[in-house]
């Protein structure tokens, strides 16, 4: 984790700046803010801000469903103005280590088929590709479905 940045549990109150973000980060495909508000104060997980510089630079909704023993990240995101300084890599580290302290079996995850620096960044962290999901974006682009089977509580 960089010196830099801090990551803590989202609160309610910092919604609009992550609003600013997933727009920002995502257009037609956006969470609306009830959906995000949601995320943040009700769902089944933990939704993360990365702060840089007293700012929010980052955000990571990571969903648990203790049925299946696993979890997934619903949404990840980075401010432009903050990308490259490591944020989406500390956000990740956050996630799969909550996931091992919760001993979850798998984290699964989407992404855009041409999000090659996020792609990279998941592979990076040991996910592999699991199947192509056709027509799942609004402009109808494909997504990666990628997992990541974690080790220590998977029996392989």
């Amino acid at each position: 984790m960089s010196a830099d940045i801090n990551v803590r549990q989202a609160l309610f109150e910092d919604l609009d700046e992550i609003m600013k973000i997933e727009n920002a980060g995502f257009g037609a495909d956006a969470f609306s803010r009830r959906q995000i508000a949601y995320l943040i104060t009700q769902s089944k997980g933990k939704f993360f801000v990365a702060v840089h510089n007293n700012k929010i630079a980052g955000y990571v909704s990571f969903i648990m469903s203790r049925r299946h023993n696993t979890g997934r990240i619903y949404s990840i995101a980075v401010a432009s103005e903050h990308r490259g300084l490591g944020v989406a890599n500390t956000l990740m580290d956050k996630t799969i280590d909550l996931a091992n302290k919760k001993k979850l079996r798998a984290v699964f995850l989407e992404v855009r088929t041409d999000n090659a620096a996020a792609i990279k960044l998941y592979e990076k962290k040991g996910f592999i590709l699991s199947s192509i999901k056709h027509n799942y974006y609004h402009d109808g682009s494909p997504a990666y479905n990628m997992a990541l089977r974690l080790q220590t509580h998977t029996n392989l």
